[in-house]
């Protein structure tokens, strides 16, 4: 009988053990941290987050065990660039629990290369709905860190239930959209040497360092940001664990991977270059749980960011322009489109249509793309006389005039450049550039992009810094009431140009901000009423550039509107009956700059008689309803609705609330050739009646229950009727 109990004892501990030791059912003893929001469970011997629970929608982001981690470094080593160590191999100095927070640190790190001297801290604290994550990381060896991916959470296959959770990505062009299904569709692909299909964005070509990731069933949004005060090149970054599945069903199920993990691994990727005696302290990633989507989550990242760079554009008066006119009026290939006395009188014709903003395109040596950083008005078309006689011509009108110029971009084809100014080229670790910039125009050569001049991105440093403030500098003594700082988005990149004393991922980061800073100050000592606007991208410009030549696109405005509204940018209008783009600018509250003939002719010709009226006339209702829609909130699609009655997809909807009293406004574009007839809500609150504004009519007063008839390519303002 004792035998049998024995072998009984041992078949039961035998099991024990193939549970503990399988893929599966791994265990170790861990350390947690857990409040109403959030529980988290940390590997006590490696610091592999091994349990992420969201208590909000009882779902379990580490839910696949064998893919479970916390970091990956890369030490590249000169015989071997891929030598990655991986946080789930590495064993822990120590794991200890302190309050609300776990700290895990580590003395050396191994890959399959060798043992090396690195040292890393990190920190996983817990704040109400907010999983904070930090990190130390002290390299002691020879050899550079190039890469280092922290958090990095593993085993992800839902946010909610049912698969259906979307990503919105702050882009560049577009608004920020739940079109990206990670958990079904998988927006990305497998690319050559990578581990799995993998998907990522990048910080400095999206607009905010931030995905927010909503689960409509639940109402629950997952934000993921990363908050550093340090502007510097980062990543979002995914792998599909083990590969996509190649059908429409981006997933493969368990059964079809063979044995394999499947899941997702999300990680925040940076590159530090830091070399032996080097320390990285990163900024703060956030993980946070909120109601709603996107629109609810970013306000973190708001308060954060007005919080370390406030901004206020309510004075400045390139914010409150809600036109401008431009053109180019010297191409690069010599062609000259007019000069500065032809130029002078388009800007006249534009203001009899109340524009009077304008933008300078191809006035400096060379004219446009070309001969750059000479920027001195060129004299074949009438030289820094008639230069200034225009600019001060413009302001005695009471208009402004933005001159075109760009930060650190260099014509490569000048003798200037080939003698010395190509020691300032941004650089890779091998001495390169990675891209080509050429642009062209009176040639069919130059416009298909056989035979251009090309261009190429420049480092930040003094020397240049020097050169190019002094000109801009100049052009606001000349009379310059503010400069357009084209390709302000080219700087995003490493750059490894020995001048430059920063690291890589901070030189055309944080040192194209604050070069750009620097301009401005020294701007505004000559002019304090100096303002400039940007072709840029990201965040940390908005300080300086109030408004940006793009980041909108067809009847889409960035993310960026609603996160900071204090901020617009431009649509771009050239087309003769172009009213659907004007519909555009007033639908997201931005600028409309027309450029008749693509930038080459007067907005007073008789095929442009159409657009130019209907500009005015739009701008007459936007000049009623200015502190309402174009620089009040702005609400994107939340908190209205609009439901088509005879149609469906043919009209678009923003909102809009007044700046101080939040009076609410509906702005409704019919995006078909086509009438319309809908019904309008406002959700915010119960609203009955309603002031509808139309070009070309009388406002009138109209009550929620009523139906609406909305033209072809036609635009309604409705204005919330009551006390405010």
């Amino acid at each position: 009988m004792k035998q049998k109990v024995k072998i009984i004892n041992y078949f039961f501990f035998l099991m024990f053990l193939l549970f503990a030791f399988t893929a599966e059912g791994y265990s170790h003893s861990v350390v947690s941290i857990e409040n109403d929001n959030f529980k988290v469970e940390v590997d006590a011997t490696t610091g592999v987050i091994s349990s992420l629970y969201v208590k909000k929608n009882s779902c379990e982001l580490v839910a696949e065990k064998r893919l479970a981690s916390n970091f990956r470094i890369n030490l590249q080593m000169k015989d071997n660039l891929a030598n990655y160590i991986d946080g789930a191999e590495q064993k822990a100095k120590s794991v200890n629990k302190s309050g609300n927070a776990i700290t895990v640190s580590y003395s050396e790190m191994k890959s399959a290369l060798g043992i090396y001297p690195i040292d890393l801290i990190y920190s996983i604290t817990l704040n109400d709905d907010n999983l904070s994550f930090r990190s130390k990381l002290t390299n002691k060896d020879n050899n550079p860190i190039s890469e280092f991916w922290f958090p990095r959470i593993g085993g992800m296959k839902d946010f909610g239930h049912n698969r259906e959770a979307r990503l919105a990505v702050p882009t560049y062009n577009t608004e920020c959209g739940h079109n990206l299904n990670l958990f079904k569709e998988f927006p990305g692909m497998r690319r050559l040497g990578a581990e799995a299909a993998e998907f990522s964005t990048d910080y400095m070509y999206v607009t905010m360092p931030w995905w927010d990731i909503y689960d409509a069933k639940s109402d629950m949004g997952l934000y993921l940001g990363y908050h550093d005060t340090i502007c510097r090149v980062s990543n979002m970054h995914t792998y599909l664990m083990p590969d996509m599945s190649g059908s429409s069903d981006a997933w493969l199920t368990k059964e079809q991977a063979a044995g394999k993990p499947v899941g997702l691994v999300f990680s925040h990727i940076r590159y530090p270059f830091i070399k032996s005696g080097e320390t990285l302290e990163s900024g703060e990633f956030i993980v946070h749980v909120h109601k709603g989507d996107w629109h609810t989550g970013t306000q973190i990242y708001r308060k954060w960011f007005m919080a370390h760079f406030p901004f206020d554009n309510s004075n400045s008066w390139l914010r409150k322009k809600r036109m401008w006119f431009s053109s180019i009026i010297y191409q690069p290939e010599d062609r000259i489109v007019t000069d500065f006395k032809g130029y002078n009188q388009w800007t006249k014709d534009a203001k009899e249509y109340d524009v009077t903003c304008h933008e300078l395109i191809g006035w400096n040596n060379g004219g446009l793309e070309r001969n750059y950083p000479i920027y001195t008005p060129e004299d074949k078309i009438g030289g820094k006389t008639e230069f200034k006689k225009l600019l001060a011509d413009i302001k005695d009108r009471g208009d402004k005039c933005l001159v075109f110029t760009n930060y650190n971009i260099l014509d490569e084809n000048t003798d200037w450049y080939k003698k010395d100014l190509h020691k300032y080229m941004a650089q890779t670790q091998y001495g390169k550039q990675a891209i080509g910039m050429g642009w062209g125009e009176s040639t069919f050569l130059a416009r298909r992009g056989l035979d251009v001049r090309y261009h190429v991105r420049a480092s930040v440093v003094p020397e240049l810094q020097k050169i190019l403030d002094d000109q801009f500098v100049q052009l606001v003594k000349d009379g310059a009431q503010g400069l357009q700082m084209d390709k302000v988005i080219s700087g995003a990149a490493l750059d490894f140009n020995p001048l430059n004393k920063l690291k890589p991922d901070v030189a055309l980061c944080e040192g194209l901000v604050q070069a750009i800073a620097g301009l401005d100050k020294k701007c505004k000592q000559v002019n304090p009423d100096f303002e400039m606007a940007g072709e840029s991208g990201i965040d940390r410009f908005l300080p300086y550039f109030p408004v940006t030549y793009r980041n909108a696109k067809a009847n889409a405005i960035a993310s960026l509107r609603y996160v900071f509204p204090e901020w617009t940018s431009a649509i771009h209008v050239f087309y003769p009956r172009d009213f659907r783009g004007i519909n555009s600018a007033v639908l997201n509250g931005a600028v409309v700059c027309v450029e008749p003939e693509e930038y080459q002719g007067s907005l007073k010709q008789p095929i442009y008689k159409d657009l130019a009226e209907y500009l005015q006339e739009t701008d007459r209702i936007r000049g009623e309803l200015n502190d309402i829609i174009f620089m009040g909130k702005f609400y994107d699609n939340q908190e209205a609705k609009i439901e088509e009655i005879n149609s469906k997809g043919a009209l678009l909807f923003k909102v809009h609330g007044h700046s101080k009293t939040d009076q609410r406004a509906i702005v409704v574009a019919n995006n078909t050739v086509t009438s319309t007839i809908y019904i309008w809500k406002f959700t915010s609150k119960e609203i009955r009646q309603a002031l509808l504004y139309s070009p070309f009519e009388a406002m009138k007063t109209v009550n929620q229950r009523d139906t609406l008839t909305i033209k072809g390519e036609g635009l309604n303002v409705l204005v919330e009727k009551g006390d405010f």
